[in-house]
């Protein structure tokens, strides 16, 4: 019928605004906010996002090697136009990720499972054909380099030192970040020395800091977001670490969780828990959380003091923490594998996937042969057990233990452990370049390797995932 509406191919359209016209005009440069930038490409002509991404975005891959280039297997690099779903302009998420270190670019690569082949998924041949480069983290703080939390276009990075020695560039300038704060000389004896935390849209380069904690370090943070409205623009962000108090004359561990809250630009809840201690990151390597409705889970130790002789033990435990306003509470439940470990287990990494269930990683404490995966059994209210419970198949393969840890000597070095998207990932050490993923729906176990150069030699494994979107603000 005459009177049809003619349906234009999103590829076609030409309607939104030219933002190579403003891009390539000199006196438009004060529209380019970051909140306007991501406006104009979520809004701008699809034919035109390419252009105007190769205008503003820096490199985030090294070039290809002479083999890559004679082989055509040189890495793909992410686009605008890579949609998950063209007509929303939403896009894929990826997991896991990994930032290289040690060169000071920050460049990361994320797993493609969206283009991947099963025949090809550990093929040295095909091996950069899973991985994508992503917009990398380079216009950051300096030594903000440990990617602790991602969600919904926002990623979450820790490091360097604040208030520091010296001003370092902070949004164009040199300055010291949230120097009024540090101003007074007791405040920076009470708090000094906690790290920056910035949350930053990687496609938009917005990032903010977070304020300074009060009266609190947070050392070794790991954090975790929990959106409180269905379009994921407004956040919680919960994070954890530790600390240590000053009581009857002795020096005390504590494990602390605070909560910021992006609507009030501010944190909102605090609370810790004594005579508690975090995984070693030196023995053991970097943990990971859960959180569930208003109930935040981690794996520490439990510090027990003998009576007869004043030593202390350290039991492995799997934490709790109640940050509503209305239940305010922290509990602490040994994790005890008698009846599968047989023997003395390390403390565990805590893991969340396939939405509201909790999961546990751990091995032996001296020379470890596997990994364990467990579920951690929960009350309706949300509270722990105590008790756990194994998987399907949920010991690493002995095959894929000896890849990642090849000798008895290297198998207590560190590892980091991740999930998303019911898939919980592995890695071991900085310089290797695999990762062994369990998949939860499936119950399988799979090694991949990732793309590096030689000149690429420490790598760091992403917590939560890279999902692009253009209109997420911090």
């Amino acid at each position: 019928m005459d009177n049809d509406k003619v349906i234009v191919s999103p590829w076609e359209d030409i309607s939104g605004p030219d933002i190579l016209a403003i891009l390539k005009n000199p006196n438009a440069q004060h529209l380019l906010t970051p909140a306007n930038v991501g406006h104009l490409f979520q809004k701008c002509p699809i034919f035109q996002l390419d252009p105007a991404w190769n205008l503003l975005a820096s490199q985030c891959k090294t070039s290809p090697s002479r083999l890559e280039l004679s082989t055509n297997t040189w890495l793909r690099a992410w686009s605008p136009t890579k949609f998950a779903n063209k007509n929303t302009r939403t896009y894929y998420r990826y997991h896991p990720c990994i930032m290289e270190t040690h060169n000071k670019l920050y460049h990361i690569v994320g797993f493609d499972q969206y283009n991947i082949s099963n025949d090809h998924a550990t093929t040295s041949t095909h091996l950069n054909e899973n991985w994508l480069a992503l917009p990398p983290l380079n216009y950051l703080p300096t030594k903000c380099d440990k990617v602790i939390a991602g969600s919904a276009g926002l990623l979450v990075i820790d490091g360097g030192e604040q208030p520091g020695h010296e001003p370092i560039m902070l949004w164009g300038k040199y300055q010291i970040p949230n120097e009024k704060y540090w101003m007074k000389q007791k405040t920076r004896m009470q708090s000094g020395g906690q790290s920056l935390v910035c949350v930053t849209n990687p496609l938009t380069r917005e990032f903010i800091l977070l304020p300074p904690i009060l009266k609190r370090r947070v050392n070794d943070k790991i954090a975790k977001f929990v959106f409180i409205n269905k379009e994921r623009t407004i956040y919680n962000l919960v994070i954890v670490g530790w600390d240590y108090i000053e009581k009857n004359g002795k020096i005390e561990d504590i494990l602390c969780v605070i909560v910021y809250s992006s609507q009030n630009q501010k944190f909102v809840h605090a609370n810790c828990i004594e005579k508690a201690r975090p995984i070693q990151f030196h023995e053991c390597g970097r943990t990971g959380m859960a959180v569930i409705n208003y109930g935040v889970y981690f794996g520490g130790l439990r510090i027990v003091t003998r009576v007869d002789d004043g030593n202390e033990l350290e039991i492995p435990a799997i934490y709790y923490f109640n940050i509503s306003q209305n239940r305010k509470q922290c509990l602490c439940f040994d994790f005890s594998l008698v009846n599968i470990a047989g023997r003395k287990i390390q403390a565990p990494k805590v893991v969340q996937a396939g939405g509201h269930r909790v999961f546990a990683a751990t091995r032996y404490v001296q020379i470890p042969t596997i990994i364990w995966l467990v579920e951690v059994l929960l009350h309706n209210d949300g509270t722990p057990t105590g008790t756990y419970q194994t998987l399907p198949n949920g010991v690493m393969p002995t095959i894929f233990f000896k890849t990642l840890f090849p000798s008895e000597r290297e198998a207590l070095l560190p590892y980091e452990c991740t999930n998303a998207d019911a898939k919980i990932a592995f890695k071991v050490g900085t310089s290797n370049n695999l990762i062994v993923m369990y998949d939860m729906n499936t119950f399988e176990w799979n090694i991949i390797k990732f793309p590096c150069q030689k000149n690429q030699q420490e790598f760091s494994m992403c917590d939560g995932c890279y999902e692009p979107n253009f209109l997420a603000r911090p």
